[in-house]
């Protein structure tokens, strides 16, 4: 057989592969739920591993697995993303999150490559919420309010911003303005997005049309009297919102996967659900069913909740894509795996 090699992309491979083009991660994750929807894709129940069954031992560190394929009866592409997430970290001045993302070979399983999977992993997940915004906010929005100023925030701007190129103002809180004011003027200066940064959380959302969650609390920091009447509201994480946030929707309450929230347990209206507060049917429907027309988003005035926990096929659909560009344009490291195989 012979040496056995796979690329490794490194951060900057992954930049010079064009990550961060928003719409095509749109256009992807598009394809990549239209395919599920149509049973192309096989996605296992996301792994997550910490200390403790608990959403407040997350606080100690997590570590999440993600895995798809992608195709059917043959599948195009299978991989999957191993992420650790450990709030802790910025206090050491390092990322909160850290992603390694392997692909393998659909004909043979061996690996194809292995990518830092940070920057994918915050791409798709702010391509969700741009398509989240395309299907459910209300028309001619002015105001975008943020709450959480990490590293995905800068995605979730950019990835509701390409959507709604003409919003006025996204007002961004965060506890540590220093952090906001960095996370501001790197959208400002990347994409000309309108961003300031606000000091309360009041003021983020007084009058917001859309309404980011982009936090890892556990406790409530969004009030039900803070959303305007018409508003969308989206979250990502944990227990961020109170109930009464999700209960005026009045069944216009959308997800990412319905199944995928209520396993991983710690959102809002996961632990609703568990509460016997919400039941399936109040779901209005999840984003592959928009994106296929089989569900209707937005149809007047209503309040609309979306929550999006992340997907497998996601990460898998948006890292072959990277890989592709990376390949076509000669990037990345080849590694041996090894010069011989010992065994066959």
């Amino acid at each position: 057989m012979g040496a056995m090699a796979f690329f490794y992309l490194d951060q900057e491979a992954v930049l010079a592969a064009n990550v961060l083009d928003m719409r095509r991660a749109m256009k992807v994750v598009t394809e990549a739920q239209a395919r599920f929807a149509n049973g192309e894709v096989r996605e296992p129940q996301k792994i997550v591993l910490r200390n403790a069954d608990t959403a407040e031992s997350e606080q100690q560190g997590r570590f999440n697995a993600l895995a798809a394929s992608i195709g059917a009866p043959v599948p195009s592409a299978i991989g999957m993303k191993w992420v650790a997430s450990f709030p802790t970290n910025r206090q050491r001045g390092m990322p909160r999150a850290s992603a390694l993302i392997i692909l393998n070979c659909p004909r043979t399983g061996f690996p194809l490559a292995v990518m830092e999977g940070g920057l994918i992993s915050a791409m798709r997940t702010g391509a969700v919420t741009g398509l989240g915004v395309h299907y459910l906010a209300p028309k001619r929005p002015s105001k975008i309010g943020i709450v959480g100023a990490g590293v995905q925030s800068r995605t979730q701007i950019l990835g509701v911003y390409t959507e709604l190129p003409q919003v006025e103002e996204i007002a961004l809180f965060g506890r540590q303005v220093s952090m906001a004011e960095g996370v501001a003027e790197d959208c400002r200066r990347r994409w000309n997005a309108p961003v300031r940064v606000v000091r309360t959380i009041e003021d983020t959302l007084r009058d917001a049309d859309v309404v980011l969650t982009v936090t890892t609390a556990q406790q409530p920091l969004i009030r039900a009297q803070h959303i305007k009447p018409g508003a969308l509201t989206i979250q990502l994480a944990g227990h961020e919102c109170e109930f009464g946030v999700i209960l005026q929707c009045k069944k216009k309450i959308f997800a990412d996967d319905w199944e995928t929230v209520k396993q991983r347990g710690i959102m809002t209206p996961a632990i609703m659900y568990a509460q016997g507060l919400l039941r399936d049917e109040d779901i209005q429907a999840n984003l592959r069913e928009l994106i296929l027309g089989t569900k209707q988003g937005r149809e007047s005035d209503e309040r609309i909740h979306f929550c999006h926990m992340g997907m497998g096929v996601n990460d898998v659909a948006l890292a072959w894509a990277v890989y592709q560009d990376a390949r076509a344009r000669n990037l990345g490291t080849s590694l041996s795996l090894c010069k011989e195989p010992l065994w066959v």
